[in-house]
C-alpha cells in the first residue's frame, strides 16, 4: 500500500504574516442589481453592487435528539445539498468531548426555509462503534472507530439533464465518512504501525417523502479506485457532470512521493455510486480539503488547503476549461488567510468566493492549558491560528484575483470574549445554491461556530456552539443550482 495518508497527516501547522491584495476595480457580480431570489427567510441584508453579505443569525443545530445521557454532543460543520425542488438537505457532523478531534457521526437534516429547521427531524446517517484492531501487537487491542463528517453528492428527485431529458440517477446519491480507530481509554488516535483507517461509503436514496439509507460499505482507501489511494473527502459536495457527479478529494497515487488534492468522477452502477478515476490537480504537497464549483461559463475552478509553508495561509485557485483534463492556477495570493479550512463556493448569481478566516494574531497571552503549538524551532506561534473572524473574498470579473472581503462573521464582537480565555472559531463554511420552498434560488451556507477551548482542551461547550445554516447575497441575476 502507498504511504499512509490520514487525516492526521494533512494537519501541519506553519507561519506567515498578513497580506491582502484586492483588484478592486471590477465588480464580481452582475452590473445591473437584480433580486437574487424572493426575499430572504433570514431577513438577507441587500447585497450592494459588487459586494456579498450574509444572515447572520443564531445557532440552527445546537444538540442533537437522542444524545446518550453523560455524553457530551454538539453539531459541528454542515454541508448543504439539493433533495428535491424546492427541498433541500445537508450533512450535520457531530462532535463529542473526549479529545481533539473527536467526532461522533453524522446526521442529516431536510429543509424548505433556513429558519424552520427542525432539529428532532434529523435522520441518523452514521455513529461511532467499537470494533478490534488488527494493526496492535499484539493484534485485536479494542478501538473506537470515530466517524469524521460526511461529504459526498445528491442528485436531487426530479433533476434534468442538460438537454431537458430526466436524470437517470435523480433521488439518489452518496456520502463518504473517514473512520479512524481511537484507543478506548485514551483521548488519542492508536498512531504510527498502529494507526488504523477505512472509509465507510453511504449509498442514499430520496422518493419525495422520506430520506433513507440503502446501503453502507467499509472499503480500505486504497481499494476505493485502483491506482490510487484516496483518503480525504473535501469541504463541498460534489457538483453534476452530463450523468456524473465530480467530487473534491485528496489522495495519493502508486508513483506519488506524498498527497494531492483533485477531482474524483464517480458514476451510478450496479452497485450504487463507485469513483471511477481520479485528476489530481494540485503539486506533491500534502494538499488538503480541495473545494469544486463550476463557473457560470461551464469553466471548472477548483480550491485546496495548503499543508506545510509557505502555502498555508494562502488561496490557491485553479482553473480547467476542458471538463477537468487540464488545470491551471489562475489565482494564489500569500499570507492572506489563518491556518484554517478554506471554502470556494458560489453565491446564488455565480459569483465565484472564498469562505475562510482572516489572518490575526492574538495580542493576550493565551492560558498555560491552551498554549498554541510551536513550530519545529520551539517558537510560540500567536498569529495564523485564529477563527474568530470569518471573510468571503468575491473573484474578480476576469477570475484573475479577489476582490475586497467582506468580514461576514466577527465572533468577539458578537459573543463577547470566548469561555477558556483563548478566542471563537467559526469555519468549514461550504456552501451550495439550493431552491427552497418559496421556489427561490438561495446560496445556503453552513458554517461551525464553537469555543476554541473546546477543540484544545475540551471545555463545556458554550449556548454560541453548533451548526448555523446563513444566506449569502449578491446582486446579479439567479444562476440555478441544477435544472428541474
Amino acid at each position: 500500500m502507498a504511504d499512509r495518508i490520514s487525516r492526521r497527516n494533512f494537519n501541519q501547522v506553519a507561519g506567515n504574516a498578513l497580506l491582502i491584495s484586492a483588484s478592486g476595480v471590477l465588480a464580481s457580480c452582475a452590473e445591473k442589481p437584480q433580486p437574487v431570489a424572493p426575499a430572504s427567510s433570514k431577513t438577507a441584508l441587500v447585497a450592494p453592487k459588487g459586494k456579498l453579505s450574509m444572515t447572520n443569525g443564531k445557532v440552527d443545530l445546537r444538540v442533537p435528539v437522542g444524545a446518550p445521557a453523560g455524553e457530551t454532543w454538539r453539531y459541528g460543520l454542515t454541508f448543504p445539498f439539493q433533495l428535491a425542488p424546492r427541498t433541500a438537505a445537508a450533512f450535520c457532523n457531530i462532535r463529542g468531548k473526549r479529545g481533539h478531534d473527536f467526532e461522533v457521526g453524522t446526521d442529516v437534516i431536510v429543509f424548505g426555509d433556513v429558519v424552520k429547521i427542525q432539529p428532532e427531524k434529523t435522520i441518523a446517517l452514521s455513529r461511532n462503534h467499537e470494533e478490534t484492531n488488527p494493526h496492535t501487537d499484539p493484534a485485536g487491542k479494542p478501538a473506537i472507530m470515530v466517524k469524521y463528517p460526511v461529504r459526498g453528492g445528491f442528485v436531487p428527485l426530479g433533476a434534468k439533464l442538460s438537454d431537458g431529458t430526466p436524470h437517470p440517477h435523480a433521488g439518489t446519491g452518496f456520502g463518504a465518512s473517514q473512520a479512524m480507530a481511537w484507543t478506548p481509554n485514551q483521548d488519542r488516535s492508536y498512531d504510527k504501525a498502529e494507526a488504523y483507517e477505512y472509509m465507510e461509503l453511504y449509498q442514499l436514496r430520496y422518493d419525495g417523502k422520506e430520506f433513507q439509507l440503502t446501503g453502507t460499505e467499509r472499503i480500505p482507501y486504497d481499494r476505493l479506485l485502483t491506482g490510487a489511494t484516496l483518503s480525504n473527502p473535501g469541504l463541498s459536495n460534489a457538483i453534476p457532470d452530463g450523468e456524473d457527479l465530480l467530487f473534491p478529494m485528496s489522495g495519493v497515487t502508486q508513483k506519488a512521493t506524498a498527497a494531492q488534492a483533485g477531482v474524483v468522477r464517480w458514476k451510478r452502477g450496479e452497485q450504487g455510486w463507485r469513483p471511477i478515476s481520479w485528476m489530481p490537480i494540485t503539486p506533491e504537497d500534502q494538499s488538503f480539503e480541495p473545494t469544486l464549483i463550476r463557473d457560470v461559463d461551464g469553466t471548472l475552478l477548483f480550491c485546496a488547503r495548503g499543508a506545510s509553508e509557505p502555502e498555508y495561509y494562502d488561496i490557491r485557485i485553479w482553473r480547467s476549461d476542458d471538463g477537468g483534463q487540464r488545470w491551471k492556477k489562475i489565482i494564489h495570493v500569500r499570507g492572506l488567510i489563518s491556518s484554517s479550512p478554506i471554502c470556494l463556493n458560489q453565491a446564488s448569481d455565480g459569483t465565484p468566493y472564498v469562505a475562510a478566516n482572516l489572518y490575526e494574531v492574538f495580542l493576550k497571552p493565551v492560558p498555560p492549558p491552551f498554549s498554541p503549538r510551536r513550530d519545529k524551532e520551539g517558537c510560540e506561534r500567536l498569529g495564523g491560528w485564529l477563527r474568530d473572524k470569518l471573510c468571503l473574498w468575491p473573484l474578480n470579473a476576469e477570475r484573475t484575483g479577489l476582490e475586497v472581503p467582506t468580514i461576514v462573521r466577527d465572533c468577539t464582537a458578537e459573543f463577547g470574549p470566548a469561555p477558556g480565555g483563548v478566542s471563537w472559531n467559526a469555519d468549514h463554511a461550504s456552501s451550495k445554491t439550493l431552491q427552497l420552498a418559496d421556489g427561490g434560488w438561495h446560496d445556503v451556507i453552513g458554517l461551525r461556530i464553537c469555543a476554541r477551548a473546546e477543540v484544545w482542551g475540551g471545555i463545556d461547550p458554550p449556548q454560541q456552539t453548533g451548526a448555523y445554516l446563513e444566506e449569502v447575497s449578491c446582486s446579479g441575476p439567479v444562476h440555478p443550482g441544477w435544472s428541474f
